[in-house]
């Protein structure tokens, strides 16, 4: 029963995880679109759009997928290299797809995104919101 107990808070805490992600990824997605209709450059349009989308992803994973109880000052600073390994992923696997294995900058995105998603899951739940 343990097993099961556990199995469920783990696809509780994975389905919060893709809700804040969600709702952080359609941030960085708009702000990459719209700087991508005002004709700025693709790579710079989705680094761009994944800084702000951090920003609002930090205060979700915080307060809604992990409710954790570790101060923000921890949090932030565990955050911030991760945050930071999170987006180096992003740009330099956008940038090599993109133009490469992908001539359309929302599908290069698109995979992008997916990668970058299970290396922060791993890194928010290891690094990040452990609360100790």
């Amino acid at each position: 029963m343990a097993n099961v107990a556990s199995l469920l808070t783990l696809v509780k805490l994975v389905l919060r995880f893709l809700i804040s992600g969600g709702i952080a990824t359609a941030v960085h997605w708009g702000v990459f679109w719209g700087l991508l209709t005002l004709q700025i450059e693709a790579v710079l349009a989705s680094s761009i759009g994944a800084f702000l989308g951090a920003i609002v992803n930090y205060f979700l994973q915080y307060f809604f997928t992990f409710k954790t109880k570790r101060q923000h000052k921890k949090a932030l600073l565990a955050y911030m290299p991760a945050v930071l390994i999170s987006w180096l992923l992003n740009l330099g696997l956008f940038y090599s797809l993109y133009g490469g294995l992908f001539s359309d900058p929302l599908i290069a995105q698109v995979v992008t995104t997916g990668v970058v998603m299970v290396v922060n899951f791993l890194l928010y739940k290891k690094v990040v919101f452990r609360a100790k």
